[in-house]
């Protein structure tokens, strides 16, 4: 039998009402399906250390690239600063 769209699903289903709910599932249903679900969750769960890891990663070489940058590659490193321009221009204005 092929159905082909909703209206016939529902038409066979009203048909067949009474053969429906007929059979109860075997009595060790619930073990297989905690097991499984079980099983599912923990395939999920297993990823989480790799994920730690890999955020640790990033965060480290986040900060190593922004030490090495501020330190080695950035121009105006040898340039004098903000706060010391403007404590050259206060110390002027107090003498």
């Amino acid at each position: 039998m092929v159905i082909n769209n909703e209206d016939n699903i529902e038409k066979f289903i009203r048909e067949n009402k009474d053969k429906f709910g007929v059979h109860s599932p075997p009595d060790n249903h619930m073990e297989k399906f905690l097991f499984k679900l079980n099983y599912k969750l923990r395939n999920i769960i297993s990823i989480v250390p790799h994920l730690i890891k890999v955020a640790i990663v990033t965060i480290a070489i986040f900060a190593l690239s922004i030490i090495v940058w501020n330190n080695y590659i950035r121009k105006d490193r040898r340039e004098i600063t903000l706060r010391n321009k403007i404590s050259l221009v206060i110390d002027k204005i107090i003498k």
